[in-house]
């Protein structure tokens, strides 16, 4: 008789993916190969860069809320969040670049990352709000959403795929 023991997630293993899968999705270097594909808009590469990281920082929140159990979704987000915003806080001791200040203002690169998460996070994290926003926030053409969307929703379900299994 073979009996079936089932193994009780561990909440430490899950924050810890947690951790790594957003500094793995808000790598600068994965996001400039992303913003590559993008249409050619006024913003520097480097803001470029930066808006899709943080971009991508909201898509790893909405992949742990879908794929993490209930009961461990608020720590796991924790996690999450804590890793991008020290990610930006630990390169917020040098000034931006002028290009950047220009776009951005006088702000830490640490108060630019938490203003775009939040903004994410006022439409759900979902892709088809948060595109818009994206595109917004690069005073790019509207029409740059259709175009946008299906790449980030590409990685996405790249991500949840290996998010998913690393879990499991």
């Amino acid at each position: 008789m073979g009996l079936a023991f089932w193994r009780k997630k561990d909440p430490a293993k899950l924050e810890n993916m947690s951790w790594n899968f957003m500094v793995a999705a808000t790598d600068p270097d994965k996001c400039w190969g992303i913003a590559c594909l993008f249409r050619d808009t006024d913003m520097p590469s480097n803001v470029l860069t930066c808006e899709t990281s943080f971009l991508m920082g909201s898509v790893v929140r909405d992949i742990i809320r879908t794929t993490v159990p209930q009961e461990y979704q608020s720590q796991c987000i924790a996690s999450a969040e804590s890793a991008y915003y020290k990610t930006y806080d630990d390169q917020s001791d040098e000034p931006l670049p002028p290009e950047m200040e220009n776009v951005y203002g006088p702000k830490s690169l640490g108060q630019v990352a938490r203003i775009a998460l939040a903004a994410y996070g006022e439409r759900s994290d979902t892709l088809f709000l948060t595109s818009a926003l994206f595109v917004q926030r690069l005073n790019g053409d509207p029409r740059m959403k259709f175009e946008i969307a299906p790449l980030i929703e590409e990685q996405a379900t790249m991500y949840r795929k290996a998010f998913v299994k690393a879990i499991s």
